[in-house]
């Protein structure tokens, strides 16, 4: 299979010729171009603004590693792997296709959930809040994946849920309960909830309707601390 890179000329309409000759490299090293008989030569030339490289075959792997760090390639001539970007190119593709199937999967409260993770926040209906989802996941597959992934997801809605609810604050850069500082940063406050579980049960409870009042004003044992 190739791998091709391209060695071209910075601006191609004034190309004529360029001789890429022996050089020191930045280690005061003298690099020189070894010919396929094995013997020295005094350079590569290029007679063509673009030139093919495959970097799988033995004699243009010696042109390449001659030219990457010449210092010719630097302002004048351009080294491109196209290879390199088809293959990315063909990641996010995939990327695309899997987040947009998954997303398309996605049940009403997932919908809902991600929605506030992401801050795609409108008075939408069901199936334009699906297409928002669907459309963020097309546009950015690789994100929209990462945020599908996040083993804190969940903690992080029920923050987000909890201080649309004012049972938590934000307040001057601080995650607050009640009058208790739970943390100066998302994270800091997921392991708050954490490090307090029996709370976290209770304030869940509380969202569902299943939980007196008084649990949003009950005293939290543990607190956190600013990182020094």
């Amino acid at each position: 299979m190739k791998h091709v890179v391209l060695i071209k000329a910075a601006n191609p309409g004034k190309f004529n010729y360029a001789k890429f000759g022996t050089y020191k490299n930045r280690k005061g090293k003298l690099i020189t171009l070894i010919d396929p008989n094995g013997l020295e030569t005094t350079g590569w030339e290029m007679f063509q603004a673009v030139v093919p490289l495959d970097i799988n075959d033995e004699d243009d792997r010696r042109i390449y590693e001659f030219l990457k760090d010449h210092p010719m390639m630097s302002g004048k001539y351009i080294m491109e792997d196209i290879s390199e970007q088809e293959n990315k190119a063909a990641e996010v593709a995939l990327a695309k296709a899997d987040s947009v199937t998954a997303a398309a999967a996605l049940s009403k409260k997932e919908i809902e959930n991600l929605c506030r993770l992401i801050g795609l926040n409108g008075d939408w209906d069901d199936n334009i809040r699906k297409a928002k989802i669907i459309g963020y996941a097309s546009d950015n597959p690789l994100k929209f994946i990462e945020y599908l992934n996040d083993a804190d997801a969940p903690y992080k809605v029920f923050i987000k849920v909890c201080i649309e609810k004012q049972i938590f604050s934000f307040v001057n850069g601080t995650y607050k309960y009640g009058s208790t500082n739970i943390g100066l940063s998302e994270d800091q406050a997921i392991m708050w909830l954490k490090d307090n579980s029996d709370i976290y049960a209770l304030l869940k409870n509380q969202l569902r309707g299943n939980a007196p009042q008084e649990v949003v004003e009950a005293e939290p044992v543990k607190t956190v601390k600013a990182k020094k």
